[in-house]
């Protein structure tokens, strides 16, 4: 099913006369339900007509977690192999404090210094900042405790399992759209084995604040020098990806791995796809 927040038409421009009057247009609501092959010849130029404004696209975003890889499983895994660090070199921490008790630590942190909230790596160091601190180490101990500490954290936590319609996907995208990387989350995405693919990644911890905030898009529309109609995100959460892209101008295609109702509150996507490797065919037929 695709929904769209806005009007949009799939142009034909005759190669002979782009940009020239005379184009013929149709609701492209109605292509996507046409076999794909019936939407393309070689001497014809598309693009989407949105509220009456011609535009082609030149920048993909996609979200990372839930989008590119599932999140949760890999966050549990990194806790539970970060405990047994901790119980292995640093035991006193897993004598006092479970991984749920870590995790409500962080959380009250995360409260308590709103200023680096959005920035999970920051949130984290400081979580190690002060469970040094509890130990009794000097200033010495300390800081090589918070690096040892953060060091094995990131490793783990950028061993993501894939979606296995992401690798194929993204390298048929790569060959025409210039990809971004753009989370709340602190993966590194050369480490995940994707920077080869994205042109660089911009992450709240960038930007100053998290997605839904208009900040982290007009901040990246910036970086890149581009308009909001020359960009596409891609990403799974209703609130922090769709909506977070709308209101800054930017259209946004809801990934729905999981087929959940889009929440009636919200204005629908610009288009809504169940699998990634549908994007391609997609974008084409834009």
């Amino acid at each position: 099913m695709h929904h769209f927040g806005a009007v949009v038409q799939l142009v034909r421009i005759p190669a002979c006369h782009a940009g020239g009057r005379g184009f013929e247009s149709r609701p492209f609501r109605h292509y996507l339900y046409c076999p794909i092959f019936y939407l393309f010849s070689f001497t014809t130029y598309y693009c989407i007509r949105i509220n009456d404004v011609c535009m082609t696209i030149k920048l993909l975003t996609f979200d990372l977690d839930d989008t590119l890889w599932p999140c949760l499983a890999t966050i549990q895994q990194t806790e539970t192999k970060l405990h047994q660090w901790f119980t292995q070199y640093h035991p006193f921490i897993s004598e006092h404090y479970s991984i749920i008790d870590l995790r409500n630590k962080r959380q009250k942190l995360a409260q308590q210094y709103p200023h680096i909230a959005h920035d999970l790596s920051a949130l984290r160091k400081h979580s190690f900042a002060e469970l040094a601190h509890e130990m009794g180490y000097s200033s010495e101990q300390q800081q090589q405790f918070i690096h040892d500490a953060f060091s094995f954290y990131f490793k783990e936590r950028n061993k993501v399992s894939l979606y296995s319609d992401v690798l194929p996907t993204l390298e048929i995208l790569n060959k025409h759209y210039d990809l971004v990387a753009l989370s709340n989350g602190n993966a590194d995405i050369n480490q995940v084995g994707l920077g080869h693919l994205f042109k660089f990644s911009w992450s709240a911890a960038d930007a100053g604040k998290q997605k839904p905030h208009p900040i982290v898009f007009h901040s990246l529309m910036q970086k890149c020098q581009l308009a909001a109609n020359k960009i596409i995100h891609i990403g799974d959460d209703p609130i922090s990806d769709i909506q977070g892209a709308q209101q800054s101008g930017i259209q946004a295609i809801w990934l729905n791995r999981n087929k959940t109702t889009w929440p009636k509150e919200l204005n629908s996507p610009f288009i809504e796809i169940d699998q990634l490797n549908q994007l391609p065919a997609i974008l084409k037929a834009l």
